[in-house]
């Protein structure tokens, strides 16, 4: 699925539907949100065990070298 999402003025963004559901993204479930050299990665909190396909998907980005990394452009940032 492609879809294209506006940021509002207070920094929200809604999901559509379908990823909602396919993801678990319900109202109240903490989301956990993960910087990739990419993009982000939005993760719901829950107790669902992970499915695994994700496992391995998580395997495979997790397994990059030092020297990718180093392509990851952004710094650890305080929150304030």
């Amino acid at each position: 699925m492609q879809a294209t999402l506006t940021l509002e003025s207070d920094g929200k963004v809604v999901l559509p539907e379908l990823l909602r559901k396919r993801y678990g993204f319900e109202q109240n479930v903490p989301i956990q949100v993960i910087e990739t050299a990419s993009g982000i990665l939005l993760v719901p909190l829950t107790n669902e065990p992970m499915s695994a396909a994700l496992q391995e998907e998580l395997a495979a980005w997790q397994s990059l070298s030092a020297e990718a990394w180093e392509q990851f452009p952004y710094e650890e940032v305080s929150e304030t």
